[in-house]
């Protein structure tokens, strides 16, 4: 992307048993914990208040995103839900066509969304 497009802004968004939004890695990271991880209204406010979250292109961040990537370990719980309605937000405020891409190797069973109470026969 760096090389096709230079001017987009890509942001990063971890989650395990709390989500941890890098943005654009220029800033400290958020994390989201608690209780704020099943609040629907919190998690879209703050993800559609850019801030400092998305404010640099590709070209600018490609080093410290890359860094923060390759740096990710398996940690438990999965927070998928919070994750993903935090990215989604983000990305609302973007560019036309702005994108999510998720990926996980967990069932989601932190905060909204949660599998793990889920009972059928």
């Amino acid at each position: 992307m760096v090389q096709g497009a230079p001017d987009r802004k890509i942001g990063l968004v971890t989650f395990n048993h709390e989500v941890c939004v890098y943005g654009d890695a220029s800033a400290p990271p958020q994390n989201i914990a608690g209780d704020k991880l099943f609040d629907y209204n919190f998690l879209m406010e703050n993800g559609q208040t850019p801030g400092d979250k998305l404010k640099n292109p590709i070209k600018a961040t490609k080093d410290k995103l890359v860094h923060k990537l390759m740096g990710l370990e398996e940690t438990g719980p999965t927070a998928l839900g919070p994750a993903l309605v935090t990215a989604i937000a983000m990305a609302s405020k973007g560019a036309p066509g702005s994108m999510v891409v998720l990926c996980t190797d967990g069932l989601a069973n932190v905060g909204l969304g949660a599998f793990d109470e889920v009972k059928t026969e």
